[in-house]
């Protein structure tokens, strides 16, 4: 028999609007990524940092800077990056138009999606690039 203290609390995958990915989302020039480090407010989170600016276009873009210092196994950096790109992809419908860099930390590799998700959300509300969602999309 499990005791209550040692049960984990499962937690749901969110998701909001439309998810579907679109060419154009991500920052790719180096001049963009540039730009945004420069002029951009940088937020510190436990599994990632989040660097945004604000959005020439109308939209939301992200970039994913993770490199060999991450670590050296390009599959553990993919890992990173698939996890950060699929939160952003369940959540972009609820995010004001910017450009957002994220930068992982080590701490995301033993994380699941859920735990990236409320983290993103956290600092994308501190951010203040966050629209809570209404009731009609919570229902649907």
């Amino acid at each position: 028999m499990v005791k209550y203290s040692q049960q984990k609390k499962i937690k749901n995958i969110i998701q909001y609007g439309n998810a579907k990915s679109k060419s154009g989302q991500m920052l790719r020039l180096k001049s963009e990524f540039d730009f945004v480090r420069e002029n951009g407010i940088k937020y510190v989170g436990k599994y990632f940092l989040l660097v945004h600016s604000k959005a020439f276009a109308k939209r939301v873009r992200i970039g994913i800077i993770c490199g060999r210092r991450f670590n050296k196994n390009a599959v553990t950096r993919n890992r990173a990056r698939r996890l950060i790109k699929e939160s952003f992809r369940l959540l972009k419908s609820q995010i004001a138009a910017s450009d957002i860099i994220f930068i992982p930390r080590r701490r995301i590799m033993s994380k699941h999606l859920q735990d990236v998700q409320s983290e993103m959300i956290e600092l994308l509300t501190k951010a203040g690039i966050w629209i809570e969602p209404t009731q009609k999309e919570d229902s649907e």
